[in-house]
């Protein structure tokens, strides 16, 4: 599947295909979780998302000497929360106190006189109600097309640690040409600092038909639910005689983590500047 993404700064940490591995050096032997093809499966479902910047949430005091600190408005403060945003400026990005100026969008208009949009974006922004004041706005830079029918789910990474707990979004990217912006959970306590190319979500490709199942619940004298008896019968053996059967016989090489030298290679690092 060809995804394109378009940045509309320059200089910035960009998605990049998930490894399957969540270590770059793999212990050998039996039972490292990597082992397990469920697992690194998982792991390894379309991109991983970087922060796009440096930002955080900490008392006014425990901002660091680079940040910009900002109160988030009244109506998306939690009543008692002494805590402030900060971001730190990266010019390279054209990021500049809490908001990425775009690219410019040159256009003809009506008249057929040339015209230019410098669309500005902000880094952090907020919720209007009191009701969702526990939430935070996180913008990314960036545009992605995905083909007909294939929506993209922003969510949190798969089975990786992370500094961020997002709201899931599933976003018909095949025809919705905006940045998307990901709706981050407040922490209710202590401090959150997040680094410039940190991985803060995953994406994952869906294609539009799937959306919704029937579930059909089978009575034990159908003829598939003997089948599916029966199958389960041999996996029992099938198992006893070899405990990697589930890899032997998995269909998708999706996820797989080979023995040999390709181990490490297979466990992936960020492309250079995420």
């Amino acid at each position: 599947m060809k995804l394109s993404l378009l940045p509309l700064v320059p200089d910035l940490p960009l998605p990049w295909r998930a490894p399957a591995a969540l270590r770059t050096e793999v212990p050998r032997g039996y039972g490292v979780q990597e082992q397990c093809l469920p697992f690194t499966a998982a792991c390894a479902l379309g991109l991983l998302v970087p922060a796009p910047f440096d930002f955080g949430l900490c008392l006014p005091e425990e901002v660091p000497p680079e940040g910009r600190a900002f109160e988030a408005p009244e109506v998306a403060r939690p009543p008692g929360d002494r805590r402030w945003f900060y971001v730190v400026d990266h010019p390279g990005s054209r990021f500049e106190g809490n908001a990425f100026a775009a690219t410019p969008l040159r256009f003809t208009d009506a008249q057929g006189l040339p015209k230019e949009l410098r669309p500005r974006q902000p880094g952090i922004s907020f919720m209007d109600r009191p009701d969702q004041a526990g939430h935070f706005k996180l913008h990314l830079p960036w545009v992605l097309k995905t083909p007909e029918g294939i929506d993209t789910l922003f969510t949190r990474p798969l089975n990786r640690p992370a500094p961020l707990a997002l709201l899931d979004g599933l976003v018909e990217t095949d025809w919705y040409a905006h940045p998307v912006n990901l709706v981050v959970n407040r922490p209710a306590s202590g401090a959150l600092h997040v680094r410039r190319g940190e991985v803060i979500a995953q994406l994952m490709f869906i294609e539009r038909q799937m959306r919704r199942c029937e579930l059909e619940v089978l009575q034990g004298h159908e003829p598939e639910a003997r089948q599916m008896h029966e199958d389960l019968r041999q996996w029992f053996f099938d198992h006893a005689a070899d405990r990697s059967t589930y890899r032997r016989q998995a269909r998708s090489r999706q996820g797989r983590m080979e023995a040999g030298p390709a181990l490490g290679a297979e466990a992936g690092e960020p492309p250079p500047g995420a």
